[in-house]
């Protein structure tokens, strides 16, 4: 045999990934593998369809499965104000995102109870300020299982 079985070991090095990296593939069910025992065996054959046969837009931020969002260019200081003034107009509709993203095309509501993170970011050639309110999905929000990835396009240029 001319190792066309491989383990995991022998798997990550033939893919150039960490075998750390491979155990992440294999929990998110991306990757062609055989559980035998308590040792996973990977078919050489099979890993060089699965990469033949992979297109990385799949991949990218493939946890959003619902996106609205809205990109608006101006003046630093114009933006803050703008920031001030959106969060004026959800507070008087009552936390209702849709007040800001009509495009949302559902009504969803900040809860009582959220978190705040502000960051900031280099990523690629953009540096970013970010502050992102989110809460744990609640079960009224949740997808159903054909829905799986509904990505709506973004906003440009408002």
């Amino acid at each position: 045999m001319d190792n066309d079985i491989l383990n995991l070991s022998q798997a990550s090095e033939f893919l150039g990934i960490s075998e750390k990296t491979l155990i992440k593939l294999l929990r998110e069910e991306h990757i062609p593998a055989r559980k035998i025992g308590r040792e996973w065996r990977f078919s050489r054959e099979a890993l060089v369809r699965w990469l033949a046969a992979g297109d990385s837009t799949n991949y990218i931020n493939q946890n959003e499965r619902y996106m609205v969002s809205e990109d608006t260019p101006g003046k630093s200081l114009d933006l803050l104000d703008g920031i001030g003034s959106r969060l004026d107009s959800l507070r008087k509709n009552g936390n209702r995102i849709q007040a800001l993203l009509p495009e949302l095309g559902r009504d969803v509501t900040i809860p009582r109870e959220a978190t705040l993170r502000v960051s900031y970011k280099q990523q690629r050639e953009v540096e970013k300020l970010e502050f992102k309110i989110f809460w744990s999905l609640r079960e009224e929000c949740k997808l159903e299982a054909n829905q799986k990835f509904k990505a709506i396009p973004q906003k440009k240029d408002r």
